[in-house]
């Protein structure tokens, strides 16, 4: 794990990622109270593949986002495999389980404009999510 990583707080997920190629005025504003406090964002490389795939004519956006320079694209790591399939499991997506997986690692929070995506109940616990407004 890089240094940045290990001081990675926020792990966007897909919808986040396209929010923020769409413009979207709360990932921005998220994203710099971040940056503010010296810390690092980023999302999965699965994350980044799905929006890249979603987002049409906003592809544009998917790169700029990845090009910040306190952004970190997060990788798939062989390891987490386990956590990654159980998650995968629950949540019936890959993508939401890769950025569950990489917030859970570092001790992080998920930014997601699709909250009730992670909704699994009270059995689940609390999941580490800030929903998008």
């Amino acid at each position: 794990m890089t240094d940045q990583e290990r001081e990675l707080r926020l792990v966007l997920d897909t919808s986040a990622v396209l929010a923020y190629a769409r413009g979207s005025v709360d990932v921005g504003e998220t994203i710099t109270e971040v940056v503010n406090e010296n810390q690092w964002f980023g999302a999965s490389v699965v994350c980044l593949a799905e929006a890249t795939r979603l987002a049409g004519n906003d592809r544009p956006g998917v790169a700029l986002l990845a090009a910040h320079a306190r952004f970190v694209a997060l990788p798939a790591r062989a390891e987490d495999w386990p956590a990654l399939a159980a998650w995968t499991e629950l949540l019936g997506r890959v993508d939401l389980a890769a950025s569950l997986v990489s917030a859970v690692d570092r001790e992080g929070w998920v930014l997601t404009g699709e909250p009730r995506a992670y909704d699994l109940g009270p059995a689940a616990g609390e999941l580490p999510i800030i929903p998008l407004s």
